[in-house]
């Protein structure tokens, strides 16, 4: 329980300092970790907001499925959100979106639309309460 909440927070840290930035950016991105994985990378798009908590507890729960993917959450900055969809060949739609890539930077799978469900809500705040 420790690490997952430990995640979360190193998660939320990193969205608080970097958000998506240009196109060429979040690709670098998504190379850089690429490096540092063994299977690939988890890429979680979002838009800000609780939209963005939420987003990141979903992609933490992948990672705890599976800790050979690196995760990367991308909270995008409303100047940049339509270059960025672009890139990320996304439409206006479909965010929040996992999106899957292996070792060798090949998008090998996409969840559009990954909303949380009420039951994941749920375990989120109890957890969140007993840890207080």
């Amino acid at each position: 329980m420790k690490h997952t909440v430990l995640f979360v927070a190193l998660t939320l840290f990193y969205v608080s300092t970097t958000s998506a930035g240009p196109p060429d950016a979040i690709q670098k991105d998504v190379l850089s970790r690429i490096n540092g994985s063994q299977n690939g990378v988890i890429v979680a798009v979002t838009d800000r907001g609780e939209v963005a908590a939420d987003t990141a507890w979903l992609l933490s729960a992948q990672i705890k499925q599976d800790s050979s993917y690196v995760p990367l959450l991308l909270v995008l900055k409303p100047e940049e959100r339509e270059s960025a969809l672009k890139t990320l060949k996304l439409s206006e739609y479909s965010l929040p979106a996992l999106i899957y890539y292996d070792s060798h930077a090949r998008e090998i799978s996409r969840v559009i639309g990954a909303l949380p469900s009420r039951l994941i809500k749920q375990v989120r705040s109890s957890s969140s309460n007993e840890t207080l």
